[in-house]
């Protein structure tokens, strides 16, 4: 009875250092797998560190009769065993899993937010890294938006020169200067702005010829009676 006692107790005794050894592997080898196969990718010793995961996380050739008696479902699956030093980094678009399930090659960085796609899409056309990087895309931008506030001013005043300039050269074909014409215009009435008077003297010549007899006769007219 003694000796059955005993023997119950030692079983008690390994199962309960089995299970804890169980729960072991199943909760801190894991977590610590992705950091040794980043080691092997990322760490200065190459080959060596790359040969010292592949000897710890690979299948032992005789396993005891305690690893026999105890599953070990995250260590020592066939899905754990890293890729080969000579076949390089897995793809992206690689399916097969590498330790964990989880994609072993470095990932690129995407946009980080909705500012960033924004600023990028508005920086379309943008000569060098201003057209896809955010750091120099965002302070062209600004400096663009900056230009596009003055030159909205700038070209209020170039189109205003630009009729003048055409409304000078029609005017001068009936022998009147640009600042007479614009005088005898304010005398007679007449509301014609630069813009269309410009559009006749170009596009409509016997229109604008008509607008310029109109004008000298109702100047001509009101100064006569102003005289008086």
């Amino acid at each position: 009875a003694a000796a059955a006692a005993a023997a119950a107790a030692a079983a008690a005794t390994g199962n309960y250092y089995l299970a804890m050894l169980n729960q072991i592997s199943q909760r801190l080898v894991p977590a610590a797998l992705p950091k040794m196969m980043s080691a092997m990718y990322r760490g200065s010793r190459g080959v060596v560190s790359g040969v010292v995961l592949a000897r710890s996380v690979s299948t032992p050739s005789t396993p005891g009769p305690w690893m026999r008696a105890t599953s070990f479902p995250t260590i020592f699956s066939g899905s754990l065993t890293p890729y080969p030093l000579s076949a390089g980094k897995p793809s992206l678009s690689s399916s097969e899993p590498c330790l964990m399930g989880i994609n072993c090659a470095q990932q690129t960085r995407g946009l980080a937010s909705k500012k960033h796609k924004r600023v990028i899409k508005q920086s379309k056309g943008f000569r060098g890294r201003a057209n896809r990087c955010f750091r120099v895309a965002i302070r062209r931008l600004e400096k663009s938006w900056q230009y596009a506030y003055r030159d909205r001013k700038v070209k209020k005043r170039e189109f205003r020169k630009l009729w003048i300039q055409r409304l000078n050269a029609g005017v001068r074909q009936h022998g009147v200067s640009y600042s007479k014409f614009i005088a005898m215009q304010g005398r007679s009435g007449v509301v014609l702005d630069r813009k269309i008077l410009s559009g006749l003297a170009m596009y409509e010549p016997f229109s604008f010829k008509a607008v310029v007899d109109v004008v000298q006769k109702i100047s001509a007219t009101s100064g006569a009676g102003a005289d008086k």
